[in-house]
């Protein structure tokens, strides 16, 4: 009796690791284990970096250190956070303002529509990850997985209500541009 009752525990906890990972997978995002691909020669002032840029997930991203090192810069990593520090005042947008008055029309539009575009591509996995844990919610007859199904499908509904927020905010901002 005690080995069926162990196999059964094994086998919920099993599907409430598999199916909530999906659900928390959203919150992070994270490069490791994506495709590259494409990859770009970095020029810092006529010079030529050794590192490359690559592009992962429709993102192009550069060699932060071999960059700052071009620059003079002083960079520190400190946990999760990148300083790059400066002796001269830049013109560069700081953050995510893509409404700074120094940023030309072009390049904010050109921002916006690729954020635009991840957070659809966002959206587009969390309604199918929702349909997936849904399905399986319908499926299940016993009470604790099911919570769990449940527990996945309120939690993706959450992100979705928050990306859906995002969307209409980057829609507001593109149409401010256009006027």
């Amino acid at each position: 009796m005690k080995k069926w009752l162990y196999l059964l525990s094994g086998v919920v906890i099993g599907a409430v690791v598999a199916t909530s990972s999906s659900a928390f997978a959203a919150q992070v995002k994270s490069l490791v284990g994506q495709k590259v691909t494409g990859e770009y020669t970095v020029v810092v002032n006529g010079k030529t970096l050794s590192d490359k840029g690559a592009v992962i997930d429709g993102r192009t991203n550069a060699p932060v250190r071999a960059l700052s090192d071009a620059l003079g810069a002083d960079l520190k990593v400190e946990g999760k956070i990148i300083n790059i520090t400066t002796n001269e005042s830049s013109n560069l947008p700081s953050g995510n303002n893509v409404g700074d008055s120094n940023t030309p029309k072009e390049i904010q539009k050109s921002a916006l529509l690729n954020q635009k575009s991840l957070l659809e591509a966002e959206i587009d996995r969390l309604k199918k990850s929702k349909e997936y844990n849904q399905e399986q919610y319908e499926k299940t007859q016993e009470s604790f997985p099911k919570q769990v199904f449940k527990q996945a499908v309120d939690e993706i509904d959450k992100q979705l209500s928050e990306k859906n927020q995002e969307l209409e905010k980057l829609n507001d901002q593109l149409a401010a541009l256009e006027k």
